[in-house]
């Protein structure tokens, strides 16, 4: 029996052949299945990305960045936030080549198609600083647009069964017209191309439209927990505005036919209304000190008008004689003879201002006028063992001698007289020289400040005439009730 020869080459087995090709079908099966995870043995760029909501995103999701495909999410599963908010945590896988990714990048929750399938993409950022590998983005980088699906779950059926009528009564409104439309669409050109400007003025960054946007957004966000009590306020407006119906002819009418005859009669009226303001608000502002007084001075006045409450109706006869003497009074200031008096007495009053305000400081400032009358009494009481002080004061004035103060004289009287210092008799120092103050200073207008009578400086051997050369101040001496 011959054998046949064992050949050397080991794939001319059928065996092995077959092994080898079921090994490759099931390799291949097995890399079709993890394609979308990333080929095994394959680096990866892994981050986890937290979210408000992972908004139905599941295991091997894509992750596309500008349009491509460069990972794929390797699972999703729940976390809590500091504060205890449940979260969910997104395990992205990305391609080596897109890493690392800027710290200020964006992960966005999208639809992939109208079937409901999502995707997470990824909007490159410019900052220096970039997320190492295995980092967690936190929520403030992620947002999830708002699905179509949800904005048709927030319609109630009846709302439901009211959009599709809607959509059904256009859709046989516009049914055979669309001639008209490429008509209206062709009216359009010219206004899209006078929207371009307009709407590169929008798009500007300094048009601020961003900022604009959010701040509506912050509004609603405000206006939304009120939302119940705006449309009560609506349904309240819609009564108001029936009962206005009833009256909206002739009143309604006639007051906005009168409206800018009153609006013109205001602006012609607005500098006297403005000065009238203006005069107001000063009063106000002076009354302001008495108004601070109101919370400690009400309770006096309460207490006072309580008592003319209870006191006034006894005075009843009283204003009766008050309003007579009133009347008797008008009739008699009516008269012409007295009106003529008045007159009299008030050019009288006149003539008596500029008198006055030069002596009212002799009295007011110097206290002059209290202190003669004390001197005065007195010298007309005070006993000086002869009789009083203006009895026995002629006695004193010595007349015999040339230049004393009981005689006229050419000059001031020095104290010597005739006989002079060097006289045998011894008078030469019997009379002092001559000290007089005719017209003291009293503060009155175009004097001194200064009360200078009475305090004049006093010399045995110099005359002294008229006002100190030296302001003596204003203080003189202070009087009392009992002269004092």
């Amino acid at each position: 029996m011959n054998r046949r020869p064992r050949s050397g080459n080991p794939f001319s087995s059928p065996v092995l052949i077959g092994a080898l090709t079921v090994l490759v079908m099931v390799v291949a099966v097995v890399l079709a299945f993890q394609a979308n995870n990333g080929l095994p043995f394959v680096p990866r760029y892994t981050l986890h990305v937290r979210v408000s909501d992972a908004q139905e995103l599941t295991h091997g999701a894509e992750i596309h960045m500008g349009g491509t495909l460069i990972g794929s999410v390797a699972g999703v599963h729940a976390a809590r936030t500091s504060g205890g908010r449940p979260i969910a945590v997104i395990d992205a896988e990305l391609n080596r080549s897109v890493g690392p990714l800027p710290v200020d990048s964006r992960f966005t929750i999208r639809m992939k198609g109208a079937i409901g399938q999502k995707y997470l993409d990824v909007t490159l950022g410019h900052a220096r600083r970039t997320w190492p590998n295995g980092a967690t983005v936190p929520l403030s980088q992620t947002s999830a647009l708002v699905d179509l699906s949800q904005v048709l779950n927030m319609y109630t059926p009846p709302t439901q069964r009211g959009v599709a009528a809607t959509t059904n009564g256009f859709a046989q409104a516009l049914a055979g017209r669309g001639g008209d439309l490429n008509a209206a669409l062709g009216a359009l050109v010219p206004l899209v191309n006078a929207l371009t400007p307009v709407m590169h003025n929008l798009a500007a960054p300094r048009t601020g439209l961003v900022g604009f946007i959010r701040g509506l957004g912050s509004l609603s966000a405000a206006l939304a927990p009120v939302a119940r009590t705006q449309a009560q306020l609506f349904i309240n407006l819609d009564g108001t505005f029936r009962a206005l119906a009833g009256v909206a002819q002739p009143y309604l009418a006639s007051w906005i036919e009168q409206t800018p005859a009153t609006l013109g009669q205001t602006i012609t009226d607005s500098p006297a209304i403005g000065r009238f303001a203006l005069s107001a608000a000063r009063l106000l502002h002076n009354l302001a000190p008495g108004f601070a007084t109101l919370p400690a001075s009400a309770p006096v006045l309460a207490a006072a008008f309580s008592a003319g409450a209870r006191n006034l109706p006894g005075t009843a006869r009283l204003d009766q004689q008050a309003v007579s003497l009133s009347r008797a009074l008008a009739a008699f200031t009516a008269d012409g003879t007295v009106q003529s008096g008045i007159g009299r007495l008030t050019l009288t009053a006149s003539s008596l201002i500029s008198p006055l305000e030069f002596l009212a400081p002799v009295q007011a400032r110097c206290n002059y006028m209290t202190l003669f009358l004390r001197n005065l009494a007195s010298a007309l009481s005070d006993n000086v063992g002869t009789g009083t002080v203006l009895r026995t004061l002629l006695v004193f004035i010595d007349n015999d001698v040339a230049g004393g103060e009981g005689g006229p004289a050419s000059v001031p009287y020095t104290g010597y007289g005739p006989l002079g210092p060097g006289g045998s008799s011894g008078r030469e120092n019997e009379h002092a020289p001559l000290h007089v103050d005719l017209y003291p200073n009293t503060g009155s207008p175009g004097q001194v400040a200064e009360c200078s009578a009475g305090k004049e400086p006093y010399s045995p051997n110099t005359a002294q005439l008229g006002n100190p050369s030296a302001n003596v101040g204003l203080g003189t001496q202070t009087t009392t009730v009992s002269g004092g």
